[in-house]
């Protein structure tokens, strides 16, 4: 059972009762006893403060017992040592990686580390050297050159050269764009994290410590499936937030840090691969049909959407209870998707835009 904490008037009661117990001797020889409900004592000054002393010390420790339990930490408390001594860092802010399309109209080599940029407000920077033939096109990996989501651009952007090559006619980011750049990992998910690997501690590389490793490199969806490609090989099927499918160079990232060799097992073969991102059509009705209960019947479906797995059953069910529970709704009628959908191990499913129909 919870630990009860008194209320300061309660320790302020404990104090005056103790003192009404207790007898003492004064300088004149009589036995006198201290009442501290008098009003405008000193004893009735002395039980308040100590009242509020006392409640304080409560709150005190009752905040760093939670502060020691993992599912309460904080990060300005015990998360990050909690962290520590289950293995599992906090995630760092990322930048962006992707891939630029150089086109050149002469033989060019462009160097390592050649910057690019939209407005000047952001830069990429290649991250090994390519050489491009005369009146040819080749994709140069990049990266940004600073942390957070403001590194990432859609596909089929012109970059600008900081420095201009001479030869190259455009740099243009490919269909994937630039994705992958983060900002520091926040509480809650690296406290899940936490949780995660103490309710599964690793396993010489069961389905558990491959979803732990593509999660930690980046992933937020993963579905780890034997026998994807044959006998003694593992597909590790990941979705980025959103649900988004990830790029060519986020799923490389993935693969890299999975294949490092202080975790992947000797004689695994593991692949990691862009999980399959299927929107789901939704017919309603709603009353009363106004655009507020529009906007908030599509956030639950997208919440509802966003929480389940690849490879998952979608259930009505669920996407009943995820309408039904918004307040400012009297009634409903969800028309599509009437029978539930089992995705394929590859797959992960995403709201699409509501066809909205008129109440009956």
């Amino acid at each position: 059972m919870p630990a009860f904490i008194p209320t300061p008037a309660q320790l302020s009661q404990r104090f005056a009762a103790y003192l009404l117990g207790q007898t003492f001797t004064a300088a004149d020889g009589t036995q006198v006893t201290l009442d501290a409900n008098a009003p405008g004592s000193l004893e009735q000054v002395l039980a308040i403060v100590h009242g509020l002393s006392d409640a304080e010390l409560y709150r005190y420790l009752r905040d760093w017992l939670l502060e020691m339990m993992p599912d309460t930490a904080t990060i300005d408390g015990w998360l990050p040592r909690l962290g520590n001594m289950w293995g599992v860092p906090r995630k760092s802010a990322t930048a962006g990686i992707g891939n630029v399309v150089f086109t050149c109209s002469q033989a060019v080599v462009i160097p390592a580390q050649t910057l690019l940029t939209v407005d000047g407000s952001v830069q990429w920077a290649t991250t090994a050297e390519a050489s491009i033939a005369a009146g040819a096109s080749s994709s140069v990996a990049v990266q940004a050159t600073s942390t957070g989501t403001t590194g990432n651009v859609g596909g089929n952007v012109t970059l600008t050269l900081v420095s201009p090559v001479a030869g190259v006619t455009s740099a243009v980011t490919d269909t994937q764009g630039i994705a992958g750049g983060a900002a520091i990992e926040d509480q809650q998910s690296w406290r899940n994290r936490i949780l995660d690997r103490i309710r599964n501690p690793p396993a010489g590389g069961n389905q558990d410590d491959y979803e732990t490793w593509a999660t930690n490199a980046g992933a937020t969806y993963v579905n780890a499936v034997r026998g994807w490609v044959g006998v003694g090989t593992v597909g590790v099927i990941v979705a980025m937030a959103g649900p988004t499918a990830p790029t060519d160079a986020e799923v490389a990232a993935i693969q890299t840090y999975i294949d490092d060799p202080s975790r992947r097992p000797v004689r695994a073969n593991a692949v990691v691969v862009a999980a399959q991102v299927v929107p789901q059509d939704i017919t309603l009705s709603i009353t009363p049909d106004t655009d507020a209960n529009r906007d908030a019947v599509q956030e639950a479906v997208d919440t509802y959407y966003a929480s389940t797995k690849i490879g998952a059953k979608l259930l009505v069910s669920g996407l009943d209870a995820a309408i039904g529970a918004i307040p400012s709704l009297t009634s409903y009628l969800l028309t599509a998707p009437t029978a539930n959908v089992q995705l394929a191990a590859n797959q992960i499913a995403a709201s699409s835009t509501i066809a909205w129909q008129a109440a009956s």
